[in-house]
């Protein structure tokens, strides 16, 4: 049976994203399963169909509603800046819930806050300069070495490649303050205090959650 913790759309994507196409499956089924018959349920069913008729060893699909890097507009997302070799994605409008921004083979910068709901993810590292109040997974292509960086973390889940932190695992402390979000040496999701304009060193806080550590499934 698929622990309901991980049953939510942004980590079936980032299973899929990740190549874990059967993770991907049985998270969407255990979501359609006694889910009452409407848009979102739809959406789930066509992303389903997809992912089960996808041939073996073929590239991930784009997820529904996400917006790839080359399908953002200008008015979207203003101009690409250069980080290095790669390009930034960079969001300049509020992410609405229900939207799901995905950062292909690059950094994701968003400008505006992101609403409980929305979805962001990165293979590279993520950068909110507002608050985060969605949930959002930098690494998602299994980077170990991306980070989340935001003002005012209130996020309902937040990620590094496969580690997680929910809600409930940030400390009262760092809730709602600027925040990092990193894996240790031990692969362990830890989110930091970040010092905005003030010396001091950021306290960590050592919760976190794995997953799909055994390749799960349900059956």
């Amino acid at each position: 049976m698929l622990d309901t913790m991980f049953a939510t759309e942004t980590m079936a994507e980032l299973s899929a994203r990740q190549g874990r196409v059967a993770d991907a499956v049985a998270i969407y089924r255990h979501l359609l399963n006694g889910a009452e018959a409407d848009e979102r349920s739809e959406k789930w069913k066509g992303r389903l169909a997809e992912l089960e008729a996808r041939p073996t060893g073929a590239a991930a699909l784009p997820a529904p509603g996400a917006t790839p890097r080359d399908r953002i507009t200008p008015a979207q997302a203003g101009v690409a800046e250069a980080t290095g070799q790669r390009a930034s994605l960079v969001i300049r409008e509020p992410v609405r819930s229900g939207q799901v921004i995905y950062a292909e083979g690059c950094d994701l910068i968003v400008m505006a806050p992101v609403h409980s709901g929305a979805q962001l993810l990165a293979d590279g590292h993520i950068h909110v300069y507002g608050p985060l109040k969605g949930r959002a997974v930098a690494g998602a292509h299994g980077l170990r070495d991306a980070q989340l960086f935001c003002l005012s973390l209130e996020a309902e889940l937040v990620g590094v490649d496969t580690g997680y932190l929910l809600s409930d695992d940030i400390p009262a402390a760092l809730s709602g303050g600027p925040a990092r979000v990193f894996l240790t040496a031990e692969g362990t999701c830890t989110v930091a205090a970040l010092p905005v304009g003030r010396a001091g060193a950021p306290a960590a806080a050592n919760q976190a959650r794995r997953i799909f550590g055994d390749r799960r499934t349900a059956r």
